[in-house]
C-alpha cells in the first residue's frame, strides 16, 4: 500500500510531529512511503489562467512541475493532507497546490483512481481555525472523488516538534492509535458513499449538454455518459 502525505509547510513542528504519530501507525505493513512538501517540492502561484481546465492540463504554465506530483497522488492508496493553521485556514503553500488541481475536480475531469483512495486530513493550531481549515481540505478531497475522508485536528500551545517532551503526549497517541485503526479498516474495504455517486450522477448529467468541449470529450472516452462508472 502506497501513503502519500501532502505537508503545507516545510517547518518542523506541530503539524510534522503529528504526521510521524500517524505515519508510526502504518509501519507494520510493508507500506511505501513518499512526502511531498510545500513550499520545497513545489512554489508555483496558480495564474487563474483556466487552461487546465479549457485547454487541457497540459497547457498549465506549471504542468511540468505539477504532473508529476499529481500522479504521486494517482498512484496512492492514502492520501494526507497535513497543514498547520495560517491566519484563520490552510497555508498559502497548501492552497497553491491544491488550486493547480482545479482540472481534476468532479464537475470536470476527475481521475478514476481517485474513487478508490481513502483521506486523511491533519490540522494543527495555536489558537482557532482547525475547524474551518479541516473543512476546507475536507472539501478539496471530496470533490477530486475520494469517497472516504478522515480528519483530526488538534489545537495546542506549541510542541516545538518534540513530541516526546509534550504533556499532553499519551492522549494524542491514543487518539491517534483509534484513527489510524479505522483508516486502516476503511482501506481494507473501500467504497463509495451516496454523497459521492449522487454528485457524479449529476455532473454527470450536466456534461451531456456541457459547455466545454474538454471536459465532455473526456467523459465521452471514460464512457461515462454512456452508464459506464469509475467506482
Amino acid at each position: 500500500m502506497k501513503i502519500l502525505t501532502v505537508i503545507g509547510t516545510s517547518h518542523i513542528g506541530n503539524t510534522r510531529a503529528i504526521v510521524d504519530l500517524f505515519l508510526n501507525e502504518f509501519n507494520d505493513n510493508n507500506n511505501e512511503f513518499d512526502e511531498i512538501i510545500i513550499p520545497k517540492d513545489f512554489n508555483d502561484i496558480c495564474y487563474g489562467c483556466a487552461n487546465c481546465i479549457l485547454k487541457g492540463e497540459d497547457k498549465c504554465p506549471h504542468y511540468n512541475k505539477i504532473n508529476p506530483l499529481i500522479k504521486k497522488l494517482d498512484e496512492a492508496d492514502l492520501i494526507i493532507l497535513a497543514t498547520p493553521v495560517f491566519v484563520g485556514s490552510c497555508t498559502s503553500g497548501m492552497k497553491l497546490f491544491l488550486d493547480h488541481l482545479a482540472y481534476m475536480w468532479l464537475v470536470h475531469r476527475p481521475k478514476a483512481s481517485m474513487f478508490n483512495k481513502v483521506g486523511l486530513i491533519l490540522t494543527t493550531a495555536g489558537g482557532s481555525g482547525v475547524k474551518a481549515t479541516t473543512k476546507l481540505l475536507k472539501s478539496n478531497l471530496f470533490y477530486l472523488g475520494v469517497p472516504q475522508i478522515f480528519n483530526y485536528g488538534i489545537t495546542t500551545m506549541k510542541m516545538g516538534g518534540n513530541y516526546c517532551d509534550y504533556k499532553n503526549k499519551e492522549l494524542i497517541k491514543n487518539q491517534v492509535n483509534k484513527k489510524a485503526n479505522q483508516i486502516k479498516k476503511a482501506l481494507q474495504k473501500r467504497k463509495v458513499g451516496i454523497k459521492t455517486k449522487l454528485f457524479f450522477k449529476l455532473f454527470g448529467m450536466t456534461q451531456k449538454n456541457g459547455w466545454n468541449k474538454v471536459d465532455v470529450d473526456y467523459w465521452k472516452q471514460q464512457g461515462w455518459l454512456d452508464g459506464k462508472k469509475p467506482f
